[in-house]
């Protein structure tokens, strides 16, 4: 696989695993929030969102999304 197919398989930006390059100061204000403004009750975590790549930063975007995720008493 080449980055174009990569994005067209998957709509990563370009094709890139972690999304948008972040090379520069302002990259990690620029990443995709948890969560979707259009679609209730649609969450996103890894690398290509906040905090951003690696795995402990796409654990703890997982952990976010966790807060994030409104309760049920359902499941109390």
């Amino acid at each position: 696989m080449d980055p174009v197919s990569i994005e067209k398989n998957t709509s990563s930006y370009r094709g890139a695993l972690y999304g948008a390059a972040s090379n520069n100061k302002f990259a990690a204000f620029l990443r995709h929030p948890n969560f979707s403004n259009t679609i209730k009750n649609l969450y996103f975590c890894g690398g290509s969102v906040h905090p951003g790549g690696g795995i402990p930063l796409c654990l703890l975007s997982a952990k976010i999304i966790g807060d994030l995720v409104p309760k049920s008493e359902e499941y109390d």
